[in-house]
Formats: structure tokens, sequence, C-alpha cells
């Protein structure tokens, strides 16, 4: 009887530790949340992927543009989001490194950067 309500604990811990490490790590799949990505160039635009308000935002220096959000598409551990007629965006499912790619008039434009989820309080609000 002691094993078995032994064996029934640890499994009970076992699971709950599960569920924690799997909640803990956000992935673009989820479509939840804001992701903010950081170019290797100061020159290239930043990029907020914000599932709260169905937006896909590119910003430079002087203005913001937005495009409307569709649902991710992942594959083998890869997601791929695509905006705007002629643009993609590129990564990992946890973030990481991204790759972005827009076709202006048959000219394809690449920029490359970090990319990671982030909290609500340390990034630009645009409802504030």
């Amino acid at each position: 009887m002691m094993m078995k309500k032994k064996n029934l604990l640890l499994a009970t811990v076992f699971c709950l530790s599960a569920q924690t490490a799997l909640a803990s790590d956000p992935r673009l799949s989820d479509a939840t949340g804001r992701w903010v990505c950081q170019p290797d160039q100061a020159a290239w635009p930043q990029v907020l992927i914000d599932f709260e308000d169905d937006a896909y935002r590119r910003c430079d220096q002087n203005t913001c543009v937005t495009y409307a959000l569709g649902n991710p598409a992942h594959k083998d551990g890869m997601v791929h989001i695509q905006f705007a007629p002629n643009g993609g965006f590129d990564t990992s499912d946890a973030g990481g490194r991204y790759i972005e790619r827009i076709d202006q008039s048959g000219k394809i434009s690449e920029t490359t950067g970090t990319f990671a989820f982030r909290g609500l309080a340390d990034i630009y609000n645009p409802r504030s």
C-alpha cells in the first residue's frame, strides 16, 4: 500500500513538472502574446509580431507600418508567417534567429536578426 502511494506521488510530481516546463516555453505556433525582433543592422526595421492585436508591425526611426497577421504555418520546428501580399517571415518555433523577405515590384529585400517572446510591460504598447 505504501509503495502505491509513493508511486502515485512520484507520477503526480512528474506530470506537474512536465506541465510547468511546457507552459514556461512560449512557442510562436501558439499564436499568443507579443514577439519582438531586433535586426542585425540598425538601418533595417524592427519587427513586432502582436497576436493580441492581430498585427505584424515593421518600424523604422520614423514610422510603423502595420499588416494583418495570419495564423503561423508550422512545419518541422519552423514557423512561417505571411504578411502583406508579398512578405514572409521565417524562424524556429521558440524564437532565435529570423529571416524576413519582401518582394517589392520584383525586387526582393531580405533582413535578418534575433527574435524572442517579450512580456507586455517591456515593449511598445500601441494602445497607450
